[in-house]
């Protein structure tokens, strides 16, 4: 890892050395500087001596700064005041709006019972401690009901991989050493399956999509499984145009 601090002073900026995710549906951490000059974010950029992205970024956190400043950026509660569908809105305090939200629930847990609130969330590890702590704290056990549901996400990936090869394979990309490929316990693989998935576009929990780039410069061999002809499709050594629909 660098020696540098994680704040510094560079050609008039303050650097700041962090990590991201972007929404939405970002499952990676990716390491960033954050380039500050007089209190206004300039610019991020990737962190290059960051073992897990390398300084490589996707375009959302390269266009952070423009939605932080974005004119039409939500920085305020609004309350409807027209009927649905109107799009009618008035600015209100945070006051008032955690006021609202607080007897509507009440009224419901009143009227209904707590059990009668579900306390859904989608991706995001960084808010499970906070939505859950409000659901017991409510009362209602109905706490990530639709996270990990059957129909969507990471079991159906878990079990059709179960399915199909009989295990959850990890890629091994070295993303388990901190100083990742020139580790000497580890071993470049000699080829790599890829099988109904764009790991470039899909970057799926903690892993980097890019590290497959990573292993083809030092020689893997790709098999792509896959309908379509993605950007690592037309490199692989191997690509299988199943059909959709068959078996």
């Amino acid at each position: 890892m660098s020696e540098r601090p994680w704040i510094w002073e560079e050609d008039g900026y303050t650097v700041i050395r962090g990590h991201a995710r972007t929404g939405p549906g970002c499952h990676d951490n990716c390491g960033v500087l954050i380039y500050v000059k007089n209190g206004e974010l300039v610019k991020v950029e990737g962190d290059p001596e960051n073992p897990y992205n390398g300084g490589r970024l996707c375009v959302r956190c390269l266009a952070v700064r423009d939605v932080v400043y974005h004119p039409q950026r939500l920085k305020h509660p609004l309350k409807r005041v027209g009927e649905r569908g109107e799009n009618k809105w008035e600015r209100i305090s945070w006051d008032e709006a955690y006021d609202l939200i607080e007897k509507k629930f009440n009224k419901i847990k009143e009227e209904y019972g707590p059990e009668s609130v579900v306390f859904l969330q989608g991706t995001g590890r960084d808010i499970l401690g906070y939505i859950s702590r409000l659901a017991y704290g409510f009362g209602s056990p109905n706490w990530s009901c639709g996270f990990l549901s059957g129909l969507a996400c990471y079991l159906p990936r878990v079990s059709s991989c179960m399915i199909i090869s009989g295990d959850f394979a990890v890629a091994d990309c070295s993303q388990f050493f901190p100083d990742r490929y020139n580790n000497p316990q580890w071993k470049c693989p000699e080829t790599m399956v890829i099988w109904g998935n764009n790991p470039l576009v899909a970057n799926s929990d903690g892993f980097y999509g890019h590290w497959v780039i990573d292993l083809m410069k030092r020689g893997t061999k790709l098999i792509v499984i896959d309908p379509r002809l993605t950007w690592l499709a037309s490199r692989a050594e191997l690509w299988l145009q199943i059909r959709p629909g068959t078996d």
